[in-house]
């Protein structure tokens, strides 16, 4: 498919397309080659080869980031309040114009995707999409056996909460405990994204969650290699499980 480089080029977090025009007057650019200065020239990015000062340059039609959310920063492209997802993200990522695929709240960790693929993400935010995200949490007070079986048997049911409320089936099992010392350690898996869904949940089971961290969404998994606030792009094999969690 072709496009102009300087859309390609502004898409790719170098600038405006007015920053376009003049870095390739005032840089050697070179599509497959040969020398380039004018902003309108047409492009293939699945073909052509983009060298600038010496130097090729990875272009991308769509971005797709992975970045282990820290407790504390917002799931916002802006916030007068607080620091943002988007403040963590090293160049060339932080000056293209990307957003995430859903919330995560404030002090919450874990997996969030960041994109500038519209269509994925209205799929994956979708009710209908019934797309998976699973949460490891630790929980104030322990679940005994009984009171245990009783919650997963209340979440595969559809739990209901306040004001009538009930949410889709979810699955709730126990888990090894990772984040401190305590045996009272679970993952839930859920395939809706209501405000504060996790949480208002555990209150349901007479219980309080103090430690969430999403660790998949879609069958892609949190890189367990990725440090708190570091992200990294998407493989090939995880953006198409995406797509598949998708219905795309």
């Amino acid at each position: 498919m072709l496009s102009r480089i300087d859309k390609i080029l502004a898409g790719n977090g170098l600038g405006s397309r007015n920053d376009i025009k003049r870095l390739l007057r005032t840089e050697d650019f070179r599509l497959n080659g040969k020398r380039i200065t004018d902003p309108g020239t047409l492009i293939d990015i699945e073909k052509d080869s983009i060298i600038r000062n010496g130097e090729a340059i990875t272009l991308r039609t769509y971005c797709y980031l992975m970045l282990n959310k820290p407790a504390g920063v917002v799931t916002s492209t802006n916030d007068p309040l607080h620091d943002t997802v988007m403040q963590l993200l090293p160049p060339p990522f932080s000056a293209m114009k990307l957003f995430p695929i859903g919330r995560l709240d404030i002090d919450t960790e874990g997996l969030l995707i960041i994109t500038n693929d519209g269509t994925l993400t209205h799929r994956i935010t979708s009710p209908k999409s019934a797309c998976v995200k699973s949460y490891y949490l630790e929980t104030a007070v322990p679940f005994n056996t009984e009171a245990l079986i009783q919650a997963q048997s209340l979440c595969a049911k559809g739990l209901e909460l306040k004001h009538g409320f009930v949410c889709l089936p979810a699955q709730f099992e126990r888990t090894e405990p990772q984040h401190i010392k305590t045996e009272w350690a679970f993952l839930m898996h859920i395939c809706e994204g209501k405000y504060h869904q996790v949480k208002k949940m555990l209150h349901a089971l007479g219980n309080e969650v103090v430690y969430l961290k999403r660790v998949a969404m879609g069958g892609v998994s949190l890189d367990p290699e990725l440090g708190s606030g570091d992200c990294r792009e998407l493989t090939g094999a995880e953006v198409a499980q995406l797509q598949r969690a998708g219905g795309i």
